[in-house]
């Protein structure tokens, strides 16, 4: 398995939003590429594992960064160890997203949301302010830059009216929020990929000129093989 291919559309509009939000809080190269200290090397969780594309992508467009994954179905989890498609920078563990603790004094640069039920729906627990304070102040706390990127399912009025609560949510708890749409998205379904982070940074015109620009630079400076900035500014939202 190639960790560097994304198949699926989405996969791919996540991992662009996380890389250019990376250069949009103007992370420097030498705290990616040059790590030499545990601080500072880059960590990553991810709430839910499915097939790990992502979790493995990060790992491989990043190698020195740590990522973890929580899954709940642990079929899935002894199916990842079985295959041997774990690298040493993925770490999976079988949890429950939703009472996830971390260790003490640890925390992420950045959180992985991709999570649904049997009806294609996320719970709604995903999106309550009590957890999204946790990832705020606990997954994130002690990086300035923190971020989520949180997948959500479109299409019909059951799933426009969540992803609306999801992100009246996430406004009241992070400073920036953004919304993009996944380029193979259409009126009767698709993929929203939703961006929140900690800090506030430009007035909104200023943020749309650096997100544009953050876009090219993760282009060359990751070696992405798919258009970055075609994704990230697909029907761009800012808030």
């Amino acid at each position: 398995v190639d960790s560097s291919v994304l198949v699926h559309d989405y996969l791919r509009s996540m991992a662009a939003v996380a890389l250019s939000a990376m250069e949009f809080c103007q992370t420097s190269p030498g705290d990616i590429e040059d790590a030499d200290s545990e601080n500072k090397i880059p960590s990553f969780l991810h709430l839910g594992y499915g097939a790990g594309s992502l979790p493995r992508f990060m790992s491989s467009v990043i190698p020195n960064s740590h990522n973890v994954a929580i899954e709940l179905d642990d079929g899935v989890v002894r199916a990842a160890h079985e295959t041997n498609l774990l690298s040493q920078s993925v770490e999976l563990k079988l949890g429950d997203a939703l009472s996830y603790q971390i260790e003490h004094d640890k925390s992420y640069d950045a959180v992985f949301v991709d999570i649904f039920d049997g009806d294609n729906l996320l719970p709604e627990e995903f999106y309550s302010k009590a957890f999204l304070e946790r990832i705020r102040q606990s997954y994130l706390g002690s990086h300035p830059n923190g971020m989520v990127i949180h997948n959500f399912h479109t299409g019909g009025k059951a799933r426009a009216a969540q992803l609306a609560d999801a992100v009246r949510s996430y406004r009241r708890v992070f400073s920036t929020t953004m919304l993009v749409e996944s380029l193979n998205s259409h009126p009767t379904g698709g993929n929203a990929i939703l961006l929140a982070m900690n800090k506030r940074r430009l007035d909104a015109s200023s943020e749309t000129l650096c997100w544009h620009i953050a876009g090219r630079r993760a282009q060359d400076r990751f070696g992405i093989n798919f258009d970055i900035l075609a994704r990230t500014t697909n029907k761009l939202w800012f808030s």
